[in-house]
């Protein structure tokens, strides 16, 4: 079975490089933000900086929501549901936006690296995602 005929709704084990790329791509995506959002809880326990206890719960809890997100989209990504595809587009979207808008780090240079080239591999490989 040749990639290009790729139905993800049919029952053959074969899969597309390009969407399990993806899928890994949003799983990796989710545990960096799972890690980061752990640092963050210890960074609360040895709080030497500025920020309140408060305030970095909150960006953890975040960082949690944002891990579960990619991970669920990671594995729903190729199931031939097209909300998958878009829902993916647009939180890849508002992660990079929200990168670009922060303190810029070693952190967000790998996430931005990582959510830019899974923007670029989706938008180029989009027939894979959409054939319903």
């Amino acid at each position: 079975m040749d990639n290009s005929d790729y139905d993800p709704t049919d029952d053959s084990p074969q899969i597309p490089a390009a969407v399990t790329a993806a899928r890994w791509m949003f799983v990796l995506l989710g545990v960096i933000w799972l890690l980061f959002g752990a640092w963050s809880i210890i960074r609360m326990r040895v709080n030497g900086e500025n920020l309140s206890s408060t305030m970095l719960a909150i960006m953890a809890m975040l960082m949690f929501v944002n891990a579960a997100v990619l991970i669920w989209i990671g594995w729903g990504i190729g199931k031939g549901q097209r909300r998958y595809y878009y829902f993916g587009l647009f939180v890849l979207a508002g992660n990079i936006f929200l990168t670009l808008t922060d303190e810029f780090g070693v952190f967000d240079l790998v996430t931005l690296v990582l959510a830019v080239g899974l923007l670029i591999l989706l938008l180029v490989t989009r027939s894979k995602y959409l054939t319903h």
